[in-house]
Parts: C-alpha cells; sequence; structure tokens
C-alpha cells in the first residue's frame, strides 16, 4: 500500500560569482555592460520523513539529471525589456528541455534579479563584462507520513484481533460512561475517523490517555473494547 504521497517545488537560485575580469576581452563597441550568464538545470528526488509530532527530516536525496548552459555574452539592456528578456531565456530553457509550463516562473525571476542590480551595472563602464549564474531545480518529494503508517497499523490490529474473535467483545456501559472529557491546547487526530483535533476541542479520553471525538470512541467501544491505538483493554461483562 502506498505510504509516500509526491509533490514538486521548483527552486530558482541568482548569484553573482566570484570571477577572473582577465579572462574576457572587454568589448569597446559595446555601449553596455556585457553578461555573462550560465544556466544549471537540475531535476532532484528527495526522500522526506513527516514523523508524527510534525518534525519533518530529510532522508536522502537524488540528482537524476543536471544540464549546465554558458550563454554567449549578451548586453545588459536585454533584462530592461520584457518581451526581449523573456524570447531570449524561454529559448535558452527549450533547449535544456525545461518544462514550457515553468518558463514564466523562471523567466520572471532572473530578470528581476538582474534589475535589482541595476546600481551596480551602472557604475561599470561600458563593454565591462560580470557573471552571473542561476540554478533552476525541479524537486520532487517523497513524504513518508508516520501518522498515516500508525493509522494503518491500527486498523489492520483492528481486522486482525477481530478475525481471531478478540476485537469483537464490548467494553461494559459503565466503563464507557466514566471516560473523562478534556479540552485540548495542541491539535491531534482521532485516530477512529482521521479526522484533525484541533487546538480548543473537546475530546474524550480513554484510561491509556489516548484522545478521541466522544462520538468515535463510544461508537468503538460498544464493539470493541480494547484501546485502537494501544490496545489499552476496558472492562467487559465477562470479566
Amino acid at each position: 500500500m502506498e505510504t509516500t504521497h509526491r509533490c514538486k517545488h521548483l527552486v530558482t537560485k541568482l548569484w553573482i560569482p566570484d570571477y577572473d575580469p582577465d579572462g574576457y576581452s572587454a568589448s569597446t563597441s559595446s555601449s553596455s555592460v556585457r553578461v555573462d550568464l550560465t544556466i544549471l538545470w537540475q531535476l532532484e528526488h528527495q526522500w522526506m520523513n513527516l514523523a508524527s509530532d510534525g518534525a519533518a527530516s530529510i532522508i536522502s536525496r537524488c540528482v537524476v539529471h543536471s544540464l549546465a548552459l554558458r550563454l554567449p555574452l549578451f548586453d545588459y539592456q536585454v533584462f530592461m525589456s520584457d518581451h526581449t528578456s523573456h524570447q531570449m531565456l524561454s529559448g535558452v530553457l527549450s533547449s535544456m528541455g525545461v518544462d514550457p509550463n515553468l518558463h514564466d516562473r523562471i523567466i520572471v525571476k532572473i530578470v528581476a534579479f538582474a534589475r535589482s542590480i541595476q546600481n551596480l551595472v551602472s557604475h561599470m563602464d561600458a563593454g565591462m563584462v560580470f557573471p552571473l549564474q542561476a540554478r533552476i531545480r525541479l524537486v520532487t518529494m517523497h513524504v513518508r507520513n508516520e501518522r498515516v503508517l500508525i493509522d494503518l497499523a491500527t486498523r489492520e490490529s483492528m481486522i486482525e484481533n477481530e478475525g481471531r474473535g478478540n476485537g469483537m467483545i464490548p467494553a461494559t456501559e459503565i466503563s464507557i460512561k466514566t471516560l473523562k472529557t478534556e479540552t485540548i491546547l495542541e491539535g491531534e487526530s482521532c485516530r477512529i475517523c482521521l479526522e484533525e483535533l484541533g487546538g480548543g476541542s473537546e475530546v474524550t479520553v480513554m484510561p491509556c490517555s489516548h484522545v478521541f471525538h466522544g462520538s468515535c470512541i463510544i461508537r468503538w467501544l460498544k464493539q470493541s473494547h480494547v484501546c485502537p491505538i494501544c490496545r489499552f483493554e476496558m472492562p467487559t461483562c465477562s470479566q
């Protein structure tokens, strides 16, 4: 049975790296600062564990595709035109195999970053070159949810016990009526109906301290005398 769910995140990071200006020959014929743009495109998978207390941790990651492309030098003024910059960058991304549905989101970030350093560029002489690097990652997250696994194990345990005839013995009416109710401060989930119990919810508490919707646990105990989580046994008529 599938115990993980998948989601995708697009992460675009841009920065100005250190470089050796002697590695470029300035074009004195250019009336604009020149840009040396390198784009790194990556497809990555990450496996994350989401603990029952909500804490998340990365278990492993794997880069399944990586491609770097260094563009020919071009005038910085290209970034000042939405149409020109989009046309140029979209063509580059297409050549790298980037999904066209992602182009707009990526291009907007590249152009926005380039324009944000306009003040820096304005102090450079015409024909000078500055480097710009962009790393674009499409990350597929495989999230393993411990809470879901606990719920599955609980239900399987219930079915197993019922199959042996152990889980169908109801708790006594008196023991059910003596269950306490309280208001929880932090959110949990009712492990019977799997719905969230928000902070401030009124819940019914088993002697083992596990909490549920009142209607859920009462209906449960009228069929089975054991806690659906830890198998704590409530009194029965046969005891």
